[in-house]
């Protein structure tokens, strides 16, 4: 007789387990709230993709901009990380504008991309210089953009039509890639400022 092989969902509480088996890739991010999820999602399903390779749809739920990618920690940078967020003053909310969508010719990723602000500007240079003692890598050539599809070569987008989103927090988040599907956690939300606080310097 086959043996059998007791399968359980994956929890939170696996966290400690799942990071012994592989690092896990840390991030500062926007999340849009549902609306505009809903507006990106309803845009996506007006374009037009190739039946070969099958392209990749993130779910709603899971659209975000990363401010900037941190290189892989242990749990006691984490916590360093965590506080040295939550100490970086921040400017009041803003809001940004996504007017464009397409895809990238050098990776095949479909993007949306919002109109320049300046607010979302100094608020990814403020992240990044808080997080400096845990970065790699170049981080000044950030292009701000939302991944809406993966092996989207050859796809055909509309026009997009303009989506406002009210950016209110950032947050820093721990991914677990190689989960199927992806599993992203949550560790520490910062709201941004209510008008009237000091600006970032």
């Amino acid at each position: 007789m086959a043996p059998t092989m007791d399968i359980k969902p994956f929890t939170p509480a696996d966290a400690a387990r799942r990071a012994r088996l592989e690092m896990p890739m840390l991030y500062a991010w926007l999340k849009p709230g549902e609306a505009v999820q809903a507006a990106i999602a309803e845009h996506r399903a007006q374009w037009v993709w190739r039946t070969q390779p099958k392209p990749s749809l993130p779910k709603p739920n899971r659209l975000h901009m990363t401010l900037c990618h941190i290189s892989p920690q242990g749990d006691a940078a984490v916590e360093g990380i965590r506080q040295a967020l939550g100490e970086l003053r921040m400017e009041e909310g803003f809001d940004l504008l996504l007017d464009w969508s397409g895809v990238w010719a050098h990776n095949g990723i479909a993007i949306v991309r919002p109109q320049p602000h300046a607010a979302l500007d100094r608020l990814q240079q403020a992240v990044v210089r808080q997080l400096a003692p845990w970065l790699s890598g170049r981080h000044d050539d950030w292009a701000p953009h939302i991944t809406i599809a993966r092996k989207a070569s050859g796809a055909a987008a509309p026009a997009m039509p303009p989506v406002r989103w009210p950016v209110r927090e950032f947050l820093f988040v721990r991914s677990w890639l190689k989960t199927r599907p992806v599993w992203h956690e949550v560790l520490a939300s910062y709201p941004l400022q209510p008008p009237g606080s000091v600006p970032l310097p």
